[in-house]
């Protein structure tokens, strides 16, 4: 039994959702193509089994060459973008095997390509600009150069792309500066044709003129606000977007305590009055962050409850004296994913992104599709 079927922690996963989501990425960016961003597992919601919703996409984003070797296996045949592109000479084989479209962003990669390779099919890639995120890419001066010598090596240079520093926040004035460089970057008259591709998520929603040939949504399609989360709250910016994942985790002891009785490790929690507690089973062994602030709510049904002292490896306090019944044994708390609980609130709460809470989060997990047949849900168990 694998580690996945003993945990007590379940993570649905809605594809209607996530096509929902993949219209309101082509709705903002209308006439532009879609790279639909799967990498890390599609953002925790499993990537060979999100496919299915993503058949609209003009093509696909991973950041490895494995993750692209994947898709392939899975049967997908549109173009796939290998966002880090090849680090070996077998991976550049891999890419030419597959039909891949390898980021090319520093000089050891232009070097592989004189290397003994297996397969002679021909290699279209995509280079890096580092136009201010300071990571990955050639400086913008070097492009013309490095399109260049693919081309003389007879690799196909289908775009430029770029990578956004700060998108999240609005007016952000790194991204002006970003784009202006992106604009400049000048190419040789071989590639003046060529596509472009700069937007991420938050870019696509909040910044349309940087859209492009080609935009690349990672984090909306999985139904979370790319947008700064403070930021966002502040100006009641909705962009329409629907959660595809909502875990839940069962409840697997009740507890009546008293005045001055503490919860959990530490004692960081001291009851104030008679308070009724439930106890689920979640915590951060399944990828629940230990760090919530107080005040962290769940869901249990249509109610928020409030999470009382350290949540433990296995298990998390809640505070339910103001419900009037208690829940039996097993009955499901939603973590987030609950149209009142996103998981961009738990990310608040905890001082990181919802990104990260979605790939670190673990469990069970199971994907329907509503709109498979008419009145009829299909559940596919991992």
């Amino acid at each position: 039994m694998s580690d996945r079927d003993n945990r007590q922690v379940n993570i649905s996963i809605d594809l209607a959702a996530i096509r929902h989501n993949l219209k309101r990425a082509r709705d903002n960016a209308p006439g532009k193509k879609i790279f639909s961003v799967v990498k890390a597992d599609a953002y925790g919601h499993g990537l060979t089994r999100i496919l299915p919703a993503l058949t609209e996409s003009d093509a696909f984003a991973v950041a490895n060459v494995a993750e692209g070797v994947g898709i392939r296996a899975a049967g997908e045949q549109k173009p796939v973008l290998v966002l880090q592109g090849y680090h070996s000479v077998k991976q550049l084989n891999d890419c030419r095997a597959g039909g891949l479209w390898p980021v090319i962003h520093h000089a050891e990669q232009l070097e592989m390509l004189t290397a003994k390779q297996t397969s002679k099919a021909s290699l279209v890639c995509w280079v890096k600009v580092d136009s201010g995120m300071g990571r990955l890419g050639f400086k913008p001066e070097q492009i013309k150069q490095v399109c260049a010598v693919l081309i003389d090596k007879g690799v196909r240079v289908a775009g430029l792309l770029t990578h956004f520093a700060s998108a999240d926040r609005r007016d952000d004035i790194s991204t002006d500066r970003q784009l202006r460089v992106f604009r400049k970057v000048d190419v040789p008259q071989d590639c003046a044709e060529i596509d472009r591709s700069a937007a991420n998520s938050a870019a696509l929603l909040n910044r349309p003129d940087s859209h492009f040939d080609w935009v690349r949504p990672g984090l909306m399609l999985y139904g979370a606000d790319p947008l700064e989360y403070q930021s966002r709250a502040s100006q009641s910016v909705d962009f329409g977007l629907q959660p595809a994942m909502r875990v839940t985790a069962p409840v697997i002891a009740i507890r009546e305590l008293n005045r001055g009785d503490r919860v959990g490790y530490g004692g960081t929690y001291e009851c104030t009055g008679p308070t009724k507690i439930a106890i689920v089973g979640a915590g951060y062994g399944d990828g629940y962050p230990r760090t919530v602030a107080a005040g962290t709510c769940v869901m249990l049904g249509n109610r928020r409850c409030t999470i009382v002292g350290r949540v433990s490896m296995d298990s998390m306090s809640i505070d339910i004296s103001a419900l009037s019944v208690a829940p039996p044994i097993d009955y499901p708390v939603t973590l987030w994913g609950h149209a009142s609980l996103l998981v961009d609130e738990i990310a608040d709460r905890v001082g990181t992104i919802p990104y990260e809470l979605l790939c670190a989060i673990r469990g069970k997990r199971s994907w329907h599709d509503p709109t498979v047949e008419v009145n009829v849900r299909k559940i596919i168990d991992d």
